[in-house]
């Protein structure tokens, strides 16, 4: 959401928690660009889906796949499963960005996928190359050339595609 606020788009929000960067969690926009962060968490006591299979987005960007919420899933193939009925939401004209390196992910993606996956590490489209010692500055490269730069408080490798 940041990223495109930056860029002057003003896209409507809707964030899971406390943003850093806006004053209020959620707000319409005034562009063609909707964001909303979400995770695996359940509905409600009478909806036991995650609260992302009601989503119908066109881009889904999936960040990492791990066991989380013991409270609500037995087990990591569990929360895969979730996972994949979201990834078969997104149309097969849409597009998920997802990083090469992330096992669980790729396990979710063999279960079935009929939209485009655009990788994003070392060995995808998309990568990152560090600038400084606490990769707080990096280079973002597509195909290998730079497309852009990045500089932000956030450190740590972790915090880079």
């Amino acid at each position: 959401t940041w990223i495109l606020e930056a860029c002057g788009y003003k896209p409507g929000f809707v964030i899971g928690g406390v943003p850093g960067n806006f004053d209020v969690s959620a707000r319409l926009g005034d562009s063609p660009f909707f964001v909303i962060e979400a995770d695996e968490y359940d509905c409600a006591f009478f909806d036991k889906r995650s609260k992302f299979v009601h989503y119908c987005p066109r881009t889904l960007i999936l960040n990492n796949l791990e066991f989380d919420h013991a409270d609500i899933f037995d087990d990591l193939k569990a929360i895969q499963k979730q996972f994949h009925h979201l990834v078969r939401i997104v149309p097969g004209q849409g597009r998920i960005i997802l990083p090469e390196n992330d096992i669980n992910l790729k396990q979710t993606m063999a279960m079935g996928c009929w939209s485009e996956q655009e990788l994003v590490g070392e060995q995808g489209h998309w990568q990152a190359k560090k600038l400084n010692a606490d990769a707080s500055e990096w280079e973002v490269l597509l195909d290998g050339e730079k497309v852009g730069e990045v500089k932000w408080g956030p450190v740590g490798e972790h915090n880079m595609p």
